[in-house]
């Protein structure tokens, strides 16, 4: 068994998901009942993309180990949603207290169990913003949740990034700043390939809420850092048309307005290229490109030489303050 599991993961590690399964299989028919068989053979099945299955396998490691084994419930929270979604999150960080009852509080797994925790407390809380938004008493889940969130990791970004989502819902654009803010300020001068920094989409969806709180120029800043991982995403250059096209708005100099809506239409129209290279699927974001293109124009006749491959660079400054008071944020809650 132990042989069968080690090379279905190596086979796995080595980009082999077919092979790998395979052996988990055999594992399994060895032992029906061996949740560490059926957990992998679930995860080789997501990495192939056969869901269903995958979810069998996940439901059954459930039935045999519902006290243990937090992962296979952050796997089914993905793939349910609205309140089967919230109930798989909870059962996950019920398994995770018991796992950490039993560490030393100090240990490095005890703090890794803890951000896990805080990450499955926000993953709720989104449920509750989007899915659930109608449900009585969802504004008072997101705050019970994202206090407990705090409880397990306070130094979480994505804790203070929801945080600032939720403010933003209830209309409170001034404390979702100071959020946006105390989040940043715990990973941002970190270096590139620090593990504590959130993931390139957790970026990408904080240049928006940036956004959404005037905060321009840092959102150009922190797109700039995201180009240098990867400029070939979408999302990227349509945020960035974004960005300097609300920057042209705000300038009342000609020329510096035509030169901003040009560099929007640059980004755009990049964002559009590569969305038909790469199939993208989000057709609302692709529509709103298209048409602020068009209206920029409109303002700004297409002369030809937009170059739509320059490389753009946001402003290279950073908040001179973001870390200037840790409890700002906390104190809106």
């Amino acid at each position: 068994m132990d042989q069968l599991l080690a090379k279905a993961q190596e086979l796995m590690d080595d980009n082999e998901p077919q092979t790998a399964l395979q052996f988990a299989a055999k594992a399994i028919e060895m032992d029906a009942n061996n949740t560490q068989a059926l957990f992998l053979a679930a995860l080789i099945q997501l990495e192939m993309g056969s869901v269903d299955p995958a979810i069998n396998c996940l439901q059954k490691c459930v039935q045999l180990s519902p006290e243990r084994g937090f992962e296979k419930y952050m796997y089914l929270g993905q793939f349910s949603v609205e309140l089967e979604a919230v109930k798989y999150f909870e059962l996950g960080v019920q398994a995770m207290q018991r796992d950490l009852a039993e560490l030393p509080q100090d240990s490095l797994q005890a703090a890794e169990l803890r951000r896990m925790m805080a990450e499955a407390y926000v993953a709720i809380t989104e449920i509750f913003l989007t899915d659930c938004c109608d449900e009585p008493d969802a504004e008072q889940k997101c705050e019970q949740l994202l206090q407990l969130a705090v409880e397990s990791d306070p130094e979480c970004p994505e804790v203070y990034q929801t945080l600032a989502s939720v403010r933003m819902s209830q209309a409170r654009p001034d404390d979702a700043r100071e959020c946006l803010k105390k989040g940043m300020s715990l990973w941002i001068n970190k270096d590139p390939n620090d593990p504590q920094i959130p993931s390139y989409d957790n970026r990408l969806a904080l240049a928006r809420l940036l956004l959404e709180v005037d905060e321009k120029e840092e959102a150009l800043s922190l797109l700039e850092r995201l180009q240098k991982q990867d400029d070939e995403n979408v999302d990227l250059w349509y945020l960035y048309g974004w960005t300097y096209k609300l920057q042209a708005e705000d300038t009342s100099e000609d020329g510096d307005k035509a030169d901003l809506l040009r560099s929007a239409r640059a980004c755009l129209r990049r964002a559009i290229k590569l969305a038909q290279m790469q199939e993208y699927e989000d057709e609302s974001l692709v529509a709103h490109a298209q048409e602020l293109v068009t209206g920029i124009n409109e303002l700004v006749p297409d002369d030809g030489n937009d170059d739509a491959e320059e490389e753009v660079a946001g402003n290279e400054g950073e908040w001179e303050d973001v870390a200037s008071d840790d409890d700002n944020a906390m104190d809106t809650m």
